[in-house]
């Protein structure tokens, strides 16, 4: 859920109303833990909380089975490195975006540079949280999972390959492709020093659109409910998809209560 995954605060209510939100049970799990610690629980009654929560959302749950994995889980959320993650917003200087615009390049690769320039803004963040230190290189990636997480955050139309924006920006001097899926982001070093803020990103699952409102594109819109930035696909949306199925969900229920009282009434 890359919607939540820089707000584990956020991320940890959600699992404890809806239950889990993917198939990586064991690391929303370490997310709760890290949550409850946050919040002053005891390891004794994390330990009973986590139990419960699988007994409630794990079909045929066994301890014996999964004790191994729930030990793990509750060492793993209370390391003193491993601190409840909640970044809420990254800022976005003048030299930086005027540095991407002022690129002789394809519209959707200067997207994709803004995103991976985010992204390393992102994982400096996270090493000060974690660590109290700011990474000093420009290095991300990582797994296939990564690149294909920046390309669904970037909002490029899917008539674009992520791995081809890669090896053109690669070819083109912009990043250095390492081992293992790691890439130097070589053009940070050319972006001026400023503390000159001119937006802050506040969701990361839609940088892309943040790059497309500062450079004036009309279809993008923000949610008339929680103000996220989302693109307008028709005239009739108004609302990003999780206050959209909030909208509809009260809608019906709305809708029920009338009919049931209707019907009570005639009856």
């Amino acid at each position: 859920m890359i919607q939540y995954k820089y707000n584990e605060e956020e991320y940890a209510k959600q699992i404890e109303k809806n239950g889990f939100l993917t198939k990586y049970h064991m690391y929303e799990l370490t997310i709760l833990v890290k949550y409850w610690k946050s919040q002053g629980i005891k390891p004794k009654q994390r330990k009973e909380m986590i139990y419960e929560f699988c007994e409630k959302h794990i079909e045929n749950f066994n301890k014996v089975k999964y004790f191994r994995k729930i030990n793990a889980v509750l060492r793993n959320g209370s390391k003193k490195d491993n601190p409840l993650i909640i970044i809420k917003e990254i800022p976005i200087t003048d030299k930086e975006i005027e540095y991407i615009n002022g690129l002789n390049i394809d519209y959707n690769y200067k997207k994709a540079l803004f995103t991976l320039l985010v992204n390393n803004k992102i994982k400096k963040e996270v090493c000060r949280i974690r660590y109290g230190d700011v990474l000093k290189f420009n290095y991300v990636g990582g797994k296939q999972k990564y690149f294909n997480e920046i390309f669904e955050m970037s909002k490029i139309p899917n008539t674009y390959k992520i791995n081809n924006i890669i090896n053109y920006l690669s070819n083109n001097g912009y990043i250095d492709i390492r081992t293992k899926g790691k890439i130097n982001l070589l053009f940070v070093e050319s972006i001026e020093s400023s503390n000159k803020v001119v937006f802050n990103i506040t969701t990361f699952d839609n940088i892309g659109y943040y790059f497309d409102w500062y450079n004036g594109d009309e279809k993008i819109i923000r949610c008339e409910n929680c103000g996220k930035l989302i693109k307008q696909t028709s005239n009739r949306r108004k609302y990003c998809s999780s206050c959209w199925k909030e909208y509809r969900r009260k809608y019906k229920t709305e809708k029920q209560r009338i009919y049931r009282k209707r019907n009570t009434v005639d009856s």
